[in-house]
């Protein structure tokens, strides 16, 4: 089994994101900001220091890797400023669905080939208000050559990762209201394609998931709910308001029809997750000294014409 996004990125020394969050999630806990999730001044202040922290250190990777001289020609180009909020948007999405998925336990669901065709292919049947996590963040891991093929789909530009589909589609979805007022949810997703290696690809979606239609039509809003919070991407690390317009497709904007499956599965493994627990048969993580495999517990989402188990 491979080992997942979340895994990746804790056990990564150098970013030193567990340590970090654990103080967070301490702060959060006291002030009850993390259950429900909920959009915060003290999680945006908690946020906000990680991600500065975490562009010093891209900006520094970068220019170690070329002279100074290039580099300052590079800071002048819009592919530096383009780098620098699609990196920014990926540590805030990132951040946020980690912070909740490890307060609460980083409940995890493995989705087998088998049950991704049979997602792929069925039409969501539940509502937005009667869709919910059981828990404010979890997370789902495809290992599928066909959802990695409804990942891609109706991609205008090729990419090396559709070529891969013997890597893993790590999905880390988070259900946060916009503040404790407000009665709204909306359903963010960060879905990640790749191995230990590399990430091959980076999609994010929010969805308003209080809502009274079917969720076969809430994925078909063209651009209904996506995010576009750029700007707060744009202050935080320091770049005038208004001028990235070319990096918009940081948050891969539109529902394009091709994607309607992908977004399907995801939603439809997080909606049986709650609704049909009998549809989930315990997978124990490996041992802790094999480190080539996860150190997570798992569940295996099986297709409906599995055996009872």
């Amino acid at each position: 089994m491979q080992s997942t996004y979340y895994e990746k990125l804790l056990g990564d020394e150098q970013l030193g994101l567990a340590r970090v969050l654990d103080g967070d999630i301490a702060q959060l806990t006291a002030s009850g900001s993390l259950k429900p999730a909920i959009e915060d001044a003290i999680l945006a202040d908690c946020r906000s220091r990680y991600i500065k922290q975490a562009m010093q250190r891209v900006k520094q990777a970068v220019a170690d890797s070329m002279n100074p001289d290039q580099f300052v020609r590079y800071q002048q180009t819009p592919s530096y400023h383009e780098m620098l909020v699609q990196k920014a948007t990926q540590h805030y999405w990132t951040y946020e669905a980690l912070l909740f998925l490890r307060a609460h336990g980083a409940p995890t669901i493995n989705v087998g080939p088998q049950a991704s065709m049979e997602l792929l292919s069925m039409p969501l049947e539940a509502y937005g208000r009667d869709f919910k996590l059981e828990v404010p963040a979890q997370m789902l891991v495809f290992e599928s050559p066909e959802v990695v093929d409804a990942f891609y789909a109706g991609e205008r530009r090729a990419g090396t990762g559709r070529y891969h589909d013997e890597a893993a589609v790590n999905v880390l979805a988070l259900e946060m209201h916009p503040s404790s007022a407000s009665r709204a949810r909306h359903l963010k997703i960060l879905s990640v394609h790749g191995d230990a290696e590399q990430e091959y690809r980076v999609e994010i979606r929010r969805l308003l998931v209080d809502d009274p239609r079917s969720l076969e039509d809430i994925l078909e809003d063209e651009e209904g709910h996506v995010w576009h919070d750029g700007e707060q991407v744009e202050q935080l690390i320091g770049l005038p308001a208004c001028t990235l317009a070319w990096a918009s497709r940081k948050a891969d904007s539109g529902f394009y029809a091709a994607k309607i499956a992908y977004y399907r599965a995801v939603l439809g493994a997080l909606h049986c997750a709650r609704t049909e627990p009998r549809r989930l048969a315990l997978r124990p993580g490996a041992s802790a000294d094999n480190t080539s495999d996860s150190r997570l517990r798992y569940s295996e989402l099986l297709p409906s014409s599995y055996p009872d188990n």
